[in-house]
């Protein structure tokens, strides 16, 4: 897939999106998670506030630094059930990190577009 990304160091904000597929809507999963979706309900991007913040609680090598520095960056996800899985790549400075994110059951975000 052809992912493209964006860090705002100032902000700590990671965003990681499929560049050639247009947003239909964009889901808050939590307070610092928002998933675009495509018109085919399927994960587009994702945005992630306090990113340094997230990711270092999981790998303190994933700080403000190496965010800044990304060559890289695609999520990977799959539909299992009633839930997504999410996995985010992040590649810096000769790294690779994958990092899982928290399984998001669908029926907890769905909108009234999602619920039809």
């Amino acid at each position: 897939m052809d992912y493209k990304f964006h860090y705002d160091k100032e902000n700590d904000i990671l965003a990681v999106y499929n560049s050639p597929r247009k947003v239909k809507e964009s889901l808050e999963v939590s307070e610092n998670i928002v998933i675009d979706l495509d018109k085919d309900d399927r994960i587009n991007g994702i945005e992630i506030m306090d990113a340094s913040e997230f990711f270092g609680s999981f790998n303190m090598e994933i700080n403000k630094e190496f965010l800044s520095m990304l060559d890289s960056a695609e999520i990977d996800y799959r539909s299992f059930q009633n839930q997504w899985i999410i996995l985010v790549v992040l590649k810096s400075k000769g790294k690779q990190f994958l990092q899982p994110m928290p399984p998001l059951r669908k029926t907890e975000f769905a909108s009234p577009l999602l619920a039809k």
